[in-house]
């Protein structure tokens, strides 16, 4: 199984018991990783502690801003962040204007934890998912 190498993951997730089984995953597989309840405080942390993210992983539909609006301002302060999409919704269920296509990575949830690491792995690695 992939382990985190101490990478830091901003997990970003409006429903706290994903958000906080997630990050028990990833804590448990070695990741260090900073919690955001939305986009609005993730994007706060990004700005005060880029330098030390590795990746971001955001939930989609959230309230404010949806994952694909954080992920386009993380893309104007830092172009190269690896980012990853979770949802309980497939793709195609988004709401109109969500624009998946430039985002590799998507997890639909339920996903395993095999699934998620494999995934980190492959965003930090830049391979594509297999």
């Amino acid at each position: 199984m992939y382990t985190g190498e101490a990478k830091t993951v901003l997990l970003v997730d409006d429903d706290a018991l994903v958000r906080d089984f997630t990050a028990l995953c990833l804590s448990k597989a070695g990741f260090n990783v900073i919690e955001a309840a939305n986009a609005e405080v993730a994007l706060e942390i990004f700005e005060a502690r880029q330098e030390e993210i590795d990746l971001v992983l955001t939930d989609m539909v959230m309230p404010g801003l949806f994952g694909d609006q954080l992920a386009l301002r993380l893309w104007e302060i830092q172009p190269k962040m690896p980012i990853i999409f979770i949802s309980g919704n497939p793709p195609e269920a988004l709401e109109p204007g969500v624009e998946l296509e430039p985002f590799k990575n998507f997890l639909r949830k339920p996903f395993t934890v095999e699934d998620l690491l494999q995934t980190i792995r492959c965003k930090l690695e830049g391979v594509e998912r297999s």
